[in-house]
């Protein structure tokens, strides 16, 4: 309580004062008390993982990794954690090539998804594997195991994040082709053949 009082007392004393009075102890002590959920360090998290991931596109991407746009977000509408993996191509895309390019999709997908769950006990099966990855990122200390442990906690957490696959034709090609972004997706524990398809259109 004291430590809460001193708190307000800080940001009270600075609501009140110019800017320039700012020091570097003020500015670490509100700093310091500003709370981290588990959720932002799970969001956090799944946004270095996919840093990391992408790395093993080199072999499937004529791009070099520097050019591949990944992120995680929380959409409200969907009300799930979307991981974001955003690929430019110069080439392809087009309805005669819906096959090959559905083919690369899911490969990227099906590469990523392994990357990502590493590690994990290759004799389980992939939901349980892609539910220990996922509780392992939303995991914080204290009282929080409480929480994962809960009776199909670990299950639901994993329909509660998807990976999104997107590959979207680079600028110049698209204005030149007049072609579209292809993407595909899934959960964690998606198997290679149950990988949505879907189109973007412009």
């Amino acid at each position: 309580m004291a430590k809460i009082k001193k708190v307000l007392v800080i940001i009270a004393a600075l609501m009140l004062s110019p800017v320039e009075s700012f020091s570097d102890s003020q500015i670490a002590s509100i700093l310091k008390n500003q709370q981290l959920t588990v959720f932002d360090l799970g969001i956090l998290r799944l946004r270095e993982d996919l840093k990391l991931a992408k790395e093993s596109l080199k072999e499937e991407i004529e791009n070099t990794s520097s050019h591949i746009f990944t992120d995680a977000i929380y959409s409200p509408r969907q009300e799930r954690v979307l991981m974001i993996v955003s690929i430019p191509l110069s080439q392809r895309l087009r309805q005669d090539t819906y096959m090959a390019d559905s083919i690369k999709c899911r490969n990227v997908f099906d590469i990523i998804k392994q990357s990502l769950l590493m590690g994990q006990n290759e004799g389980n099966s992939i939901y349980t594997q892609a539910s220990g990855y996922l509780n392992s990122v939303f995991m914080a200390p204290s009282s929080w195991s409480q929480v994962s442990s809960l009776p199909g906690f670990k299950d639901k957490l994993v329909d509660f994040v998807d990976l999104e696959i997107t590959l979207r034709p680079e600028t110049k090609y698209a204005l030149s082709n007049k072609v579209r972004p292809f993407s595909c997706g899934g959960n964690l524990a998606t198997n290679y053949n149950e990988i949505i398809i879907t189109r973007k259109f412009n």
